[in-house]
């Protein structure tokens, strides 16, 4: 009887990595928008520009780079030199270009990694922004949330000081609120949030509550009620036999 070996069997086959070598389309795309007319030189001079949702006006089907299709976002970059810009998949940014100012592409990748998180963080803050600092009452868990997630992104960026003067909380709300100009009412809310959370009104997300948000597709089952009628209840009904005696 032949033999199987446990060992081949039980490991695991290594994931594949995704090949760093452009296709002609690839090359063509990077260095007709680029200053330098060979590849190796061309993909140094992009810069991370913004990050674009799929559910924004600005989404493209196809990534401008290799034409292959986006199905979650784009990451719109800029070259340094021509100022043109391409909207592209999160993978070519790490197959194929090294993004200014980094020493090598696992450097670039690094720091794509990084701002990947920075921004959505910044996404989260503006979605979440009119439900904390605009509306009444905002829930504890979503308030608490929106305090840690800026927070974090002060510290990160080394720009935790603006926390502590009423000009730092003006440049709070341009730079991760996207929010020129803040009512009082809002910069009030933002500064109880972060100073004393207690002056601010909060909800608690009761059960009650909870049954209020009702998630798209969501899917009722109506309990059955049987209702008796006098005919039900007749002996007539009961004994259609005896309905003529």
């Amino acid at each position: 009887m032949r033999q199987i070996d446990q060992k081949s069997v039980l490991q695991e086959k290594p994931q594949l990595e995704l090949t760093t070598i452009p296709g002609p389309l690839v090359k063509k795309t990077l260095i007709a928008n680029s200053l330098n007319e060979t590849f190796e030189e061309a993909k140094l001079e992009w810069e991370l520009e913004s990050y674009i949702p799929k559910e924004s006006e600005d989404f493209v089907d196809n990534c401008e780079l290799c034409n292959h299709r986006n199905y979650v976002e784009n990451w719109q970059i800029k070259n340094q030199n021509t100022e043109r810009k391409l909207k592209v998949g999160s993978d070519c940014i790490r197959r194929f270009v090294q993004l200014a100012g980094t020493k090598s592409q696992n450097e670039s990748n690094a720091y794509f990694d990084i701002k990947e998180k920075e921004i959505k963080k910044e996404l989260e803050l503006r979605v979440n922004y009119k439900q904390v600092l605009v509306y009444p009452l905002p829930t504890v868990r979503v308030a608490n949330r929106f305090k840690r997630v800026t927070l974090e992104l002060l510290t990160e960026r080394g720009k935790i000081h603006l926390i502590d003067t009423p000009e730092g909380h003006i440049e709070i709300f341009k730079s991760l609120y996207a929010q020129d100009n803040p009512s009082n009412k809002e910069l009030g809310n933002f500064k109880s949030l972060m100073s004393n959370p207690v002056t601010l009104p909060l909800q608690k997300e009761t059960r009650k509550y909870k049954e209020l948000i009702i998630k798209e597709g969501s899917t009722f089952k109506k309990r059955g009620k049987v209702t008796n009628i006098s005919l039900v209840t007749s002996k007539i009904y009961r004994n259609p036999e005896k309905k003529y005696e």
